[in-house]
């Protein structure tokens, strides 16, 4: 629950306005301190490799990257969660992972297309 909630809100603070935008920056922010805490001083979750929570949980710093850059606006900074900024690094610089990843330049014109038809759905609503 708890990682649904993160991808909610931080999407809602990279895409949102107003209110709801702030709203969802804070949570985001909660989330994202509650996992900080549990990657603190690891490498990875497990220890030393790569285990089952990192490959749930390791496309999420890569994503927010793009949505940031996709939505125009920033959520959290690296030096707010720095064990957290390590682990995804760590993460995204594991040579298996780096081969399966998408780049992130193939995200962002992705994500930004998602944002402008959200967007254009909502404006329409009567």
């Amino acid at each position: 629950m708890l990682m649904f909630q993160l991808v909610l809100s931080v999407w809602t603070a990279c895409t949102g306005e107003g209110e709801a935008q702030e709203k969802a920056k804070e949570s985001a922010l909660e989330s994202l301190a509650l996992v900080e805490k549990q990657i603190e001083g690891k490498k990875f979750f497990g220890g030393e490799q790569i285990g089952y929570l990192d490959l749930v949980l390791g496309w999420i710093p890569h994503w927010i990257s793009a949505m940031e850059e996709a939505g125009g606006n920033k959520v959290p900074e690296a030096e707010m969660f720095p064990s957290l900024n390590q682990w995804g690094q760590n993460f995204i610089h594991t040579p298996l992972i780096e081969e399966c990843i998408p780049a992130k330049e193939a995200l962002v014109p992705y994500l930004r297309f998602m944002i402008g038809h959200i967007r254009s759905l909502s404006a329409n609503k009567p």
